[in-house]
């Protein structure tokens, strides 16, 4: 039974509770549940009929959400670091089948006290190559006798295209491998390759990129031969010697080695970084058994869909020998790599110090385990049968690995989307029963929230990037490179400053024609949020995009969250309710930072050798801009119930407005640092060059002597100015990359559109203790143009760059592979990158252009230029240019060498 007093107060019965604020206005009336009305306002409260409109949730309530994030962040980064205990050879008795740490840390120590080891160079071809051969010999002394294992050392020269920065075509004479095959009397005619690289870049040692993964198989190798275990398939250890030369000697290797056909899978192991936890962010193509294999053999899983569709879509800037494999060799595979600590990448810092027992023994104990899942396993037999399908994978914190093949995604997500829609009809029913709102003006206000979200995401986006113009403009930019928390107070507050904002200020003015309670406010965003989510999954599924798994995950929680909150608990409208909602969307916040601090670990050294043009303060602030709006999705529409957001407000400004100035008034804004526990060095490029240029004639119209300095990032090159003088000399390179191809410059590798930015300082004459020659041998007249021999002899590393005159057309070369690579256009005209290098034995290149050319042309018909690059000694350096190197301050470091660059028209 329902009562009404004379004076329009409340009365209850047991199922109903009306609100009349005037008699006289029958439409005022709102019927609501009982079981889910919210917390009873004070009496006063009541009386003004103020009631609906009181915010049920404690300020402190929401602070504690907040607390509770930086929980997430703290506790996400300390499991991310987490690494085994490593094993040393005291522990081998209890431990006859076990991968040994300290012998893997023995030997890297070995190979990198060796030293830079660039492919070319006595290091490399010969220390490095003796070295390993004796680890191997030793190891087959000890060998038990069911294994077979046989020893080749091989030498190998050709050419393929490499459609890898600018594009190139890469020629290679003698690069040597060595390679380790281990079988048995089965004689299986099928093998598991296991790769790494022993050669590394100019002035590193090449601790971590790749010495650390041959340490690491040659451990496994000893492991391996040990055991009495005869493997059912064999298995081919390949050290190769020519990785940094952009994977010439993988390419001899799958291609011209006597055991490339038997191959059936690889495993290759790469670094981009130092330490840390080996990250899986290649495999296949197709082929789902082998990420099978490693789901269910690795103790240890680290590996993401997304991270490969990252990698693959060419935003981060570096290619492995998995590529040569998948695409020469036609053979499917697992591509592993460090990614931690990436600011000691390529750098002299790419040291043994830098690589802790616990990733060797953590990634031996994976590799170890996976390749006796491969070997014994059937599939290396059978892999045709196989083939078919590719998989959705990542893992959970490291603990394990979710995997389904594509069309169980899809079935997984489509169910999910329908699950979204179901839960939000549900919700759509309440709102019919505790506000009167039609389905029609609930699905208008939707569409309304919807648009404000993306709206408050790109305010987020466009107040971000302010900032980031405000720091470039004060001359604080990357202060976060050295000091990633920096991106929490720079860009990631304000996000969830502009997020909040947005979403309040459309709630008060654009729900203001219903009278609608707080719930049913937050209710709307939270279903706009999730239906977003679920149109991202769904075109996830359209464009078969197998990171799908983020957008399902947001969905399913949050769906299932609607779903529990309208059909069991309903009267939750407490500490309860909150609780609950954490517990909905709590997996997905922690499982979305989890990938977000992997991809930060990944991209922020990355900034560090992006180039001047990379635009590294606004490209970040875009980047964490996006991440965060996604990750604060359901947290945001919490500050629809607070009762005192000014305090939560004043808190957040209040963090960013401090954490501003002490970034600008103090050196806590310094971008870079030299301390050996946190090394953020700022990295240069510096090659002592001549330039000679001639003209039509063959006579030498001009000739420059200095040191180009690639800018490497935003803030090179001025930023040594106090401590290298010399530098503010530096005069930035613009005319000349019109007038002369690529620059003028000495380009080692193909990175044009990457490394545009670069400065000239004028200087001495680099001396060159190997002469560089070109020669036309002869010119000869073909169908419908010309052919041009031309020889080139030099160093161990040579450029050649071709661009055909306006109107010519360059058809064929004598190379291998036939068809030449366009690069990017200059001028309007087609370029060509010929990168050439060789081993001990001086090997002049030799090769012949077919020229498609007009009946009317006259005069010459390209421009051609040859750099040359002596990246170690004797000639590498002067005394004086060393002198000049060593004016550089600790928090840099400095790859150097001595190159020339010479041009003709031809």
């Amino acid at each position: 039974m329902i009562q009404i007093d004379k004076i329009g107060r409340v009365c209850e019965s047991d199922n109903l509770r009306i609100e009349i604020s005037n008699l006289s206005n029958p439409s005022s009336l709102r019927k609501r549940p009982k079981d889910v009305r919210a917390p009873q306002p004070a009496p006063s409260e009541r009386r003004n009929g103020k009631s609906k409109f009181l915010r049920p949730m404690q300020t402190a309530h929401f602070i504690g959400v907040l607390s509770l994030m930086l929980l997430v962040f703290a506790a996400v980064i300390v499991i991310e670091k987490q690494l085994p205990t490593a094993l040393k050879t005291a522990d081998e008795p209890n431990n006859p089948d076990r991968f040994i740490a300290e012998r893997a840390y023995d030997i890297l120590k070995k190979l990198t006290t060796i030293g830079p080891r660039i492919a070319g160079s006595y290091a490399n071809e010969v220390t490095a190559v003796e070295l390993l051969k004796t680890q191997v010999q030793e190891i087959i002394d000890a060998a038990h006798p069911n294994h077979v294992i046989e020893l080749d050392v091989q030498r190998a020269s050709g050419d393929f295209n490499l459609e890898f920065l600018d594009g190139m075509t890469n020629v290679y004479r003698d690069v040597q491998n060595v390679v380790v095959k281990v079988g048995s009397k089965i004689n299986s005619p099928h093998s598991l390759l296991i790769n790494c690289h022993f050669d590394s870049v100019v002035d590193s040692p090449g601790g971590s990129d790749d010495g650390a993964g041959c340490a690491v198989m040659l451990e496994i190798l000893r492991v391996l031969s040990k055991s009495p275990k005869i493997l059912r398939h064999n298995i081919i250890f390949l050290f190769n010697g020519g990785e940094e030369n952009f994977m010439p000697a993988s390419h001899g290797f799958i291609t011209q080695h006597k055991w490339a056909k038997e191959v059936r899978t690889f495993i290759n192991l790469e670094a981009c970084g130092a330490g840390g936890r080996e990250v899986l962010f290649q495999a296949g193509p197709n082929h789902p058994w082998i990420l099978e294999t490693y789901s269910e053999e690795v103790p240890y899983p680290y590996a993401s869909s997304l991270a490969q569709e990252i990698f693959q879509s060419g935003v981060i800037p570096g290619d492995t020998d998995y590529r040569i494999f998948r695409d020469f060799g036609n053979v499917s595979g697992l591509d592993f790599a460090w990614s931690a600590n990436g600011y000691v990448y390529h750098t002299k810092f790419d040291s043994i110090e830098h690589i802790p027992l616990g990733t060797l023994q953590r990634t031996g104990d994976n590799i170890l385990a996976l390749a006796k899942g491969m070997a014994q396993g059937h599939q290396l037999s059978e892999v045709d049968k196989y083939r078919a399908g590719n998989l959705v994978f990542f893992d959970f914190l490291g603990a394990f690995v979710v995997r389904w093949p594509m069309i169980v995604a899809d079935l997984i997500n489509l169910s999910t989307v329908i699950f979204s829609l179901f839960s939000i009809n549900e919700n759509i029913n309440s709102a019919k029963k505790t506000d009167d709102l039609t389905t029609r003006q609930y699905c208008k206000k939707l569409s309304g929230c919807m648009s404000i979200i993306i709206g408050s995401w790109v305010a987020s986006i466009i107040t971000d990037l302010l900032i980031a113009v405000c720091l470039t403009c004060l001359g604080r930019t990357m202060s976060w490179y050295a000091r990633p928390l920096w991106i929490f107070f720079l860009y990631v507050i304000p996000t969830l400053l502009v997020s909040m904002a947005v979403i309040l200020l459309h709630a008060k003015y654009y729900q203001k024609d219903l009278d609608l309670s707080p719930w049913t406010v937050f209710q709307l965003y939270y279903d706009a949020y999730q239906l977003i989510w679920t149109i991202i999954l769904l075109f996830g599924v359209m464009v078969r995009v197998r990171s799908s798994f983020i957008a399902l995950i947001w969905v399913f929680f949050a769906s299932l969250g609607n779903f529990l909150k309208t059909r069991l608990f309903g009267k939750w409208r407490d500490s309860k309710w909150l609780l609950l909602h954490i517990g909905m969307v709590g997996l997905p916040f922690v499982q979305c930072f989890y990938l977000i601090i992997g991809a930060l670990y990944l991209f922020i050294p990355i900034m560090g050798r992006a180039g001047a043009g990379s635009h590294a303060e606004f490209l970040i602030a875009i980047m964490v801009s996006i991440m965060f709006t996604f990750l604060f999705s359901f947290a945001v529409p919490l500050i629809l119930l607070v009762r005192s957001i000014e305090r939560i407000f004043s808190l957040l400004i209040g963090l960013f407005l401090l954490s501003l100035a002490v970034l600008i008034l103090t050196p806590l804004g310094f971008p870079y640092s030299g301390e050996p526990t946190s090394l953020a060095p700022q990295r240069f490029m510096i090659a002592h060059s001549k330039r000679t240029f001639h003209d039509v004639t063959g006579a030498i119209t001009d000739e420059k002597t200095g040191y180009w300095i690639v800018d490497m990032d935003i803030n090179s090159p001025h930023t040594v100015d106090k401590h290298v003088p010399e530098m503010a000399k530096a005069e930035l390179v613009d005319q000349d990359c019109t007038d002369y191809l690529y620059c003028g410059l000495p380009y080692l590798v193909p990175v044009l559109t990457m490394l545009w930015k670069t400065h000239w300082l004028p200087g001495p004459e680099p001396e060159l203790r190997v002469p560089v020659t070109m020669n036309v041998i002869k010119k000869e007249p073909i169908t419908d143009g010309t052919r041009v021999t031309v020889e080139v002899d030099g160093p161990t590393h040579i450029d050649v760059m071709i661009s055909p005159v306006l109107g010519v057309e360059l058809t064929e070369w004598s190379l291998n592979s036939k068809k030449p690579l366009a690069g990017p256009m200059w001028n309007g005209r087609n370029t060509y990158f010929i990168y050439y290098a060789y081993g001990l034995k001086r090997v002049p290149l030799r090769f012949s252009m077919d020229f498609k050319i007009p009946a009317t042309h006259s005069g010459s018909i390209m421009d051609f230029a040859v750099s040359s690059q002596f990246l170690f000694e004797p000639g590498k350096s002067t005394k004086q240019f060393r002198d000049f190197v060593a004016k550089f301050p600790s928090w840099t470091a400095v790859s150097y060498w001595t190159a020339t660059y010479e041009s003709w028209f031809i």
